[in-house]
């Protein structure tokens, strides 16, 4: 386990999480390099090899110059990601995909924001529709939607795996941040709910190389949890609000409805099961 780095210094770590990379990883590092050398400020690059089992240790090492964490088995897309926070030297995070759909020489417009106060930056996809299937456009709408009404700030795109953000804002909301593919939800998420200075910035996003990780029955959920999470953390009073009108409108009117109809029996039923469904609900969210 890597032992965490209590300061830092001003500067960039990059992290770059792999998991069976390796078609597009030797791309994404040689322009990721080729960026960062036009950039004037301290950096480094930390690839997490996180259990990949093709080629994508072996062609990291290529490069001499690259910082690597390697996990021995899987932990996560987020798990890969705080690795690389931890031993990070320098007090600004980036990351991105190494998969090559980022367009990673956009990186300089993020650091001059990022030197504008911002505590994270966040790469905003304009053309995420046209490359999304049908149930993704609908999945990211109605994820988009929940964020807006729970959390009361326009998230343009809470998963964007290419941003900048403080080390310290990270280190901050660790405990909280989600271990797998929903990280970077979670942290725009609680970085919004906080009042963090979070800047978006249009990008266009690219087919990637090889084959997704994302598991879409999985993954979506684990969204749901967090953002759960992230409203509770920063303003329980409104999610128990509407964990409460949600008991009205699903428990409370069903239940009266039955009664008119004289299913008392049933009735009574529905309404000590949904109100218990609702009661271990807020119990395991508090928990």
């Amino acid at each position: 386990m890597e032992s965490t780095i209590n300061s830092t210094k001003p500067g960039l770590s990059f992290v770059l999480p792999a998991y069976n990379e390796e078609n597009g990883i030797v791309n994404t590092l040689k322009r990721l390099i080729e960026t960062l050398s036009k950039i004037d400020m301290p950096h480094e690059i930390i690839v997490v090899n996180d259990g990949s089992t093709d080629g994508t240790l072996e062609k990291t090492k290529s490069f001499g110059s690259v910082k690597i964490i390697n996990h021995p088995i899987n932990t996560g897309y987020g798990n890969a990601i705080k690795s690389g926070i931890k031993i990070a030297q320098y007090d600004w995070i980036g990351i991105v995909d190494a998969d090559g759909t980022y367009p990673i020489e956009d990186l300089k417009i993020f650091v001059s924001e990022m030197k504008n106060g911002f505590d994270m930056v966040i790469g905003s996809r304009d053309n995420i529709a046209a490359t999304d299937s049908i149930s993704k456009k609908l999945s990211r709408y109605i994820f988009k939607k929940i964020i807006k009404i729970t959390v009361r700030k326009d998230i343009h795109d809470p998963n964007s795996g290419f941003r900048l953000f403080k080390r310290d804002m990270a280190l901050q909301l660790y405990p909280f941040l989600c271990g797998t593919f929903s990280f970077t939800t979670s942290l725009s998420i609680l970085a919004s709910g906080m009042s963090f200075f979070v800047k978006y910035i249009p990008i266009q996003y690219s087919q990637r190389c090889g084959k997704s990780k994302v598991h879409y029955l999985k993954d979506p959920l684990r969204t749901v949890i967090y953002i759960i999470q992230g409203i509770t953390f920063f303003n329980p009073i409104k999610f128990f609000l509407l964990l409460s009108i949600c008991m009205i409108i699903f428990v409370c009117v069903p239940a009266m409805f039955f009664a008119l109809f004289r299913m008392f029996a049933l009735s009574l039923y529905y309404m000590i099961f949904g109100a218990t469904v609702t009661i271990l609900l807020g119990f395991g969210v508090l928990g």
